[in-house]
Order: C-alpha cells, then sequence, then structure tokens
C-alpha cells in the first residue's frame, strides 16, 4: 500500500492528520502550509496578553518523514489530482486531506476591518499585539463578543493590569449552561471586566463603538470575537461547499465531490449536525480523516465519525478557569469544575492537543 497524500493546513486537524499518516509505511505525506509554524489558536489570547508564545515550528510537531511545504494553496484540481500554489508548482496527490482552517469573520459589523483587531489567525494577534502595545497604561479596550473566545481574552488582559477591559455581547456564555454562565461573569468582574450584554454592536470607528441602540461608547481599542469564517479555497476551487463556503462532506469525512478528498477542521460540514469550529473537534477528526485514507489505501469501507463531547473548558485567566461538562452532543450540563483546579485542567487540555494524532485509536469518538 503506497500513496502520495498532502495535507493542506498546519493547523489542529491537519498536523493531527499528517501524524496519523505518517505512521504507516508506504504513505509519503506532503504538508502544504502558508507559515512555518504550528499556531496554538486556543493560547491566542495569551499571545496578544504576553503570557504565552502561542507558536512554535511545525518541524517540531511534525515526524521526520514528513515533508513540510511552506506555500499558500491557491487551487485544488480534483480532476487531475493536484493543488496549485501562489509560487506556481503543482503538488501532485493520490488523496488530499483538507484542513486549511477559518479566520475571523467581521463582515457583520461596519468597520471592523479598518479599525477593529481580532485573535482569529496568526497574523490576526500579531496585529492585535501590536496596537495593544502602542496603547497607555489604563487605556480602554473593548471585547466584542462573549463567547469562549471573548471570555478568554477579557479575562487574560483583564489579569495584566495594563488595560481596562470592558466586553460587549449579546448573551454571554451562550454555549455554557445557566451556572457556567454566572461563574463566568462573576470570575470577570473579579478581573475588573465591564460587562455590557444583551447588546449588539453595529459599527467600529477608530476611538468609538456604536450598539445598535445607538449609544455610542469610548474605547482604545476594539477586539472582535464575534465570529469565524472557513477558508475559501474550496468554493473557489469548485468544490461543493455550504452557505458560508465550508466544503462538504459525508458522515466518513470524504468529500461530496471527489473520492480523492477528505476533510477536517473548521473549513468542512459535515451535510447533517455541523460540527461546532473548535480545537476539540479539529483533532480528532483529523484523525478520523488520516483514518479515512488508510481504509480507502487498504481496500476497506471508512467509517463514519461518531460525535463524543464532554465539555467546554474556558480559561478565566492563569490562575482560573471554567470546565462546562456537556452531554455526548454538546449540550451543556449542570455541573461545572471551576477554579485553580480547573485552571491546572485547562493547561493540560491546551497541552494534549499538541499530541494530536497520536492519543491512541480515536478511530470513531472523541473525547477531550
Amino acid at each position: 500500500m503506497k500513496a502520495d497524500v498532502v495535507v493542506l493546513g498546519g493547523g489542529y486537524a491537519g498536523i493531527s492528520a499528517a501524524k496519523r499518516l505518517a505512521r504507516h509505511p508506504g504513505v509519503q505525506v506532503t504538508l502544504l502550509n502558508p507559515g512555518t509554524d504550528f499556531v496554538e489558536r486556543i493560547r491566542l489570547h495569551q499571545y496578544i496578553a504576553g503570557t504565552h508564545r502561542a507558536h512554535r515550528p511545525l518541524c517540531s510537531v511534525l515526524p521526520d518523514a514528513v515533508c513540510i511545504v511552506t506555500a499558500t494553496a491557491q487551487v485544488i484540481d480534483a480532476r487531475h489530482h493536484h493543488v496549485r500554489t501562489d509560487s506556481g508548482d503543482e503538488i501532485g496527490y493520490d488523496h488530499l486531506v483538507y484542513a486549511p482552517g477559518s479566520h475571523t469573520d467581521d463582515t457583520g459589523i461596519a468597520g471592523a476591518a479598518e479599525h477593529a483587531v481580532s485573535v482569529g489567525t496568526r497574523a490576526e494577534a500579531d496585529r492585535a499585539r501590536l496596537r495593544l502595545a502602542d496603547l497607555p497604561a489604563g487605556a480602554t479596550v473593548t471585547v466584542i463578543g462573549g463567547g469562549l473566545t471573548g471570555i478568554e481574552t477579557a479575562a487574560e488582559l483583564a489579569e495584566t493590569g495594563a488595560v481596562r477591559v470592558r466586553l460587549v455581547t449579546g448573551e454571554l456564555g451562550h454555549s455554557l449552561s445557566a451556572r457556567g454562565r454566572v461563574r463566568a461573569r462573576t470570575a470577570l468582574t473579579a478581573l475588573g471586566v465591564t460587562v455590557v450584554d444583551q447588546v449588539a454592536v453595529t459599527a467600529i470607528a477608530q476611538d468609538k463603538i456604536t450598539l445598535v441602540d445607538g449609544t455610542v461608547l469610548d474605547t482604545d481599542l476594539a477586539i472582535t470575537t464575534t465570529a469565524f469564517a472557513p477558508s475559501d479555497l474550496a468554493r473557489s476551487s469548485g468544490l461543493e461547499v455550504d452557505a458560508a463556503g465550508a466544503m462538504l462532506v459525508d458522515d466518513t469525512l470524504v468529500s461530496t465531490t471527489s473520492p480523492n478528498i477528505v476533510g477536517a477542521g473548521d473549513a468542512v460540514a459535515l451535510g447533517t449536525n455541523p460540527l461546532r469550529m473548535s480545537c476539540q473537534a479539529a483533532v480528532p477528526c483529523g484523525v478520523h480523516a488520516a483514518e479515512t485514507v488508510l481504509r480507502v489505501l487498504a481496500g476497506r469501507e471508512p467509517k463514519p465519525l461518531r460525535r463524543k463531547y464532554i465539555g467546554q473548558s474556558v480559561s478565566l485567566g492563569r490562575r482560573d478557569a471554567l470546565i462546562q461538562f456537556s452531554d455526548l452532543t454538546d449540550r451543556p450540563l449542570p455541573a461545572v469544575l471551576t477554579g485553580r483546579t480547573a485552571a491546572l485542567l485547562k493547561e493540560q487540555v491546551c497541552r494534549a492537543t499538541l499530541r494530536g494524532g497520536q492519543l491512541g485509536p480515536l478511530r470513531t469518538s472523541w473525547t477531550w
């Protein structure tokens, strides 16, 4: 069994797939990524606050057998089985793992692209970090969006004590249980974060934000964490995508357009019951995508992906965290874990992601 497999994207899903594929003799793995580093996206809020590097060389997290190509994929030619890069090269494949990830989507807020920063990607976080470094002590930073990323970003910045932090959102912690939402609010308040909820931001200017009711709030910097959009590569390559541009896959993660393409991570969507964009889903889906390729190469039927969530972990600075337990379908349960114990567990969760693809037989289900 020999094959050339190209993995598109060096994020959580991509490295998990590459690691699993590289363990099989005869499979030549090429990982194509725009940058030379693996970016720990779940630590980018720490990166902008200066509490973690959140990146390391890809060669340090991948086996030597994986060939790393630093380039940006521009077109996938599914008919002729090759990927065209921004350097003009064409990289052929027998099978392709599509995992280019996602980026911040600010299209719903006027002026966000021009005046705000975000933490969705390394490039976006670099810009946020530079803007934060230019602020005077005591400046006001407004985090827009009260999902898990917004909560973590607001808490991390507030704990540094360098700036005053305001969090503007609709519902704070909408994916958490009622108990979890109360705990998150209590922790943010204790850190000095001003929470403005049940509102929406309609516009961002250089030094102010406008709410849907017309209220104008002064701010020295706005950070958006409201939404993420998948890579547009699948759409521009003529592959079947959903309304957001995510490549459509079946329950085995095989593309609905080409049987030689499998997908994993934020840039793909199952036709039924899509997965939540998260590292928690990306790592095991990357492993499952690799298993699908290996089963096809061996002449066996690929297995469907089985969801098996157990919870969400949210950092609240360096000394506190919230572990929200859930049922297997990702619905939050009343039970939560907080405090120092939760912070230690959250850190272990973050570290475990770097072992993606080497966590054992994650073939049909996952946990974190």
